[in-house]
């Protein structure tokens, strides 16, 4: 599966859970509980159902976040290791067998933002601007500080457009490459 397909999926699966949200807020609110029979709602009063629902759409988006970018990071190291791969489809020396070593050794050490620099050539460097954006915020929803807000709030849907359109762009990248 292509990372701009696990992107759709994982994204898929976040509006599906919003809706669901919805569907047991509107229950809620309604009063048609007979629809949250063998859920934790039906014991529950209506603001503290409210309140859980709320939060729950909070965490979800978060997780969308989370879940986005490990694709994401993944697949831009999945792509460079492909590129280095491509060193040695040219006259292999005891340097370029050496340069390959050490890349493949030492890439998961790398910084993301590093990495993200490398694919300025190719792409849209506002766009690897705004993926730094999203990880800097995915940084501040994996290690959350409480003594310190996000310096940035990215919102689910430009995180899953930004990376999934990196991610199409990389893509593309590898089928026109396979042509030459």
């Amino acid at each position: 599966m292509s990372a701009a397909d696990a992107l759709d999926t994982i994204w898929q699966s976040y509006i599906d859970t919003i809706d669901c949200l919805k569907v047991a807020s509107r229950c809620i609110s309604t009063g048609r509980i007979e629809h949250l029979d063998k859920t934790g709602f039906i014991q529950t009063s209506k603001p503290e159902a409210e309140k859980k629902i709320s939060a729950s759409r909070k965490n979800a988006d978060e997780f969308l976040i989370l879940s986005l970018w490990a694709v994401f990071e993944r697949s831009l190291f999945f792509h460079l290791q492909k590129e280095s791969d491509r060193i040695l489809q040219s006259a292999q020396t005891k340097l370029t067998l050496g340069i390959h070593e050490k890349i493949k050794d030492e890439i998961e050490y790398w910084r993301v933002d590093d990495v993200l620099d490398l694919f300025k050539t190719h792409i849209d460097p506002n766009l690897i601007g705004n993926a730094k954006q999203v990880k800097k915020y995915r940084d501040w929803v994996a290690h959350r500080n409480p003594n310190k807000l996000p310096t940035t709030n990215v919102p689910p849907h430009m995180a899953y457009k930004v990376l999934s359109e990196i991610a199409s762009q990389l893509s593309e990248g590898e089928s026109g490459s396979n042509a030459e």
